[in-house]
């Protein structure tokens, strides 16, 4: 079986297809791919098998083994400094430059992967194959690849193929190309108005098969110069603006997701509804933009669209079916749905039931607990009188009277002299006093005390 019908077998079974689960398993597959004066890349097996490079399959391990001691771990940096006392640097002088100190896994998880000449990654690790692939494939579209250019367009392969090459021209003939043409060549590449028509309609078949793509920064530069706008130029090459504009087809990609985002509220009611809306206009620009731009407002938006008004109202409670919705889920989390219960926690659905009359059938008014001894004003002097009773015929000082009150002496004298009014709290502690001696503390003006 030659490489192709590997490649296009294993594709059919759903395996991976990366640069590192496949020079795990077939180390001879990858070398015939890389191998000869103008070697063809990976990238370019799988695109001459018809399997599209950014639509793989891609595994990574998930530990890497410790040469010293043999232990596994997804990153070895912490164990290699607590356990052997030794650096990573140190480490690879002694067991190679090629051993990895972090699994495939946890690398990919931290792979920056900003585009390079306005293209994207298509795998999720740095290798030497990979950087070969990027070579091959920017010479092949035409891209400048010596140092001037990339230093711009493409600075992370640059620095990545001095790591993994020692030197970018060491880089360079390992993808076939001569280091001396390459450095000779203009930093920008040398437009002119058939490549710019060419490189339109080649973005145009690549942006349907994969919309999010982005035009390279010197297509786009050339396109304006030769063309003064997008618009223009889409006229000349005989294409649709939206075929190369991206952001028209960015756009009407986010204009259908947020229309769906809309009608997905008529179904929610209530708080449930206020939230989800603010969420999705809630630090997103692009969707108050799309609506602005497109619709005009959100109520424009609602009624283009055949979308109930009431899912794009602004306010909480539109009906009385948001205030029922509410209420059940204030039921059904176990609160007890009352005036007063509304007033501490749910202050707005308070308002709006004591404005508008919803769902008042629903709430319950709590009794009023009648405790043994009313509380009464200290003011009045009831409560004093009782507490100089109580002094007189116990004979303890006000020192001792607030000790068994379990008060202090300051808020014991305050309110016997009635000069400030107590806390709640010590005068609830004063007439639990009180009433473990029989002494009665009543609202009325003129109780006998015993």
């Amino acid at each position: 079986m030659n490489l192709t019908e590997w490649i296009r077998s294993r594709a059919a079974s759903g395996q991976a297809l990366n640069l590192h689960a496949v020079t795990r398993e077939r180390p001879d597959l990858i070398k015939l791919a890389f191998t000869g004066p103008n070697p063809r890349g990976w990238r370019r097996s799988l695109i001459d098998a018809g399997v599209d490079p950014y639509k793989i399959v891609q595994t990574h391990e998930e530990m890497v083994g410790c040469a010293v001691c043999g232990r596994l771990m997804p990153a070895l940096g912490w164990h290699l400094r607590k356990c052997h006392d030794m650096s990573g640097e140190e480490y690879r002088r002694k067991f190679g430059s090629d051993r990895e100190i972090s699994s495939e896994s946890f690398r990919a998880a931290r792979f920056k992967g900003a585009p390079i000449v306005g293209i994207s990654h298509w795998e999720q690790l740095w290798s030497r194959h990979y950087v070969i692939d990027w070579i091959t494939r920017l010479h092949e579209e035409g891209h400048n690849v010596n140092f001037k250019h990339l230093f711009t367009h493409g600075n992370r392969l640059w620095i990545t193929g001095q790591v993994l090459f020692g030197s970018w021209d060491s880089a360079l003939r390992a993808a076939g190309l001569d280091p001396f043409v390459e450095r000779a060549k203009p930093p920008y590449r040398q437009w002119t108005r058939t490549m710019v028509v060419d490189g339109l309609r080649n973005f145009a078949k690549l942006k349907q098969e994969d919309w999010k793509r982005q035009m390279s920064n010197p297509l786009r530069t050339a396109m304006i110069r030769f063309f003064k706008s997008p618009e223009a130029a889409s006229r000349a090459v005989g294409l649709k603006h939206e075929e190369i504009s991206s952001r028209a087809i960015f756009q009407s990609a986010l204009t259908t997701s947020l229309v769906e985002e809309v009608r997905a509220l008529e179904c929610l009611k209530g708080r449930e509804r206020k939230r989800k809306l603010d969420a999705i206009f809630h630090k997103n620009t692009n969707s108050w933009r799309i609506v602005t731009n497109h619709f005009g407002s959100l109520k424009k938006l609602a009624v283009s669209e055949g979308i109930d008004l009431r899912a794009v109202a602004t306010e909480i409670y539109r009906d009385e079916a948001d205030v029922q919705h509410d209420l059940d889920l204030l039921e059904r989390d176990g609160i007890r749905l009352s005036f007063s219960s509304l007033k501490n926690g749910h202050k707005r659905l308070y308002n709006v039931i004591r404005e508008t009359g919803w769902g008042t059938e629903r709430l319950k008014r709590l009794p009023k607990t009648i405790t043994k001894f009313p509380p009464c004003n200290p003011r009045s002097g009831l409560l004093r009188d009782r507490m100089i009773i109580l002094r007189r015929r116990l004979r303890i000082s006000m020192p001792t009277a607030a000790r068994k009150a379990g008060v202090s002496k300051d808020c014991w004298s305050q309110a016997e002299k009635g000069q400030t009014k107590p806390y709640t709290g010590t005068v609830a502690k004063i007439e639990r006093l009180l009433a473990e001696h029989g002494i009665p503390v009543s609202t009325a003006p003129n109780t006998p005390c015993p």
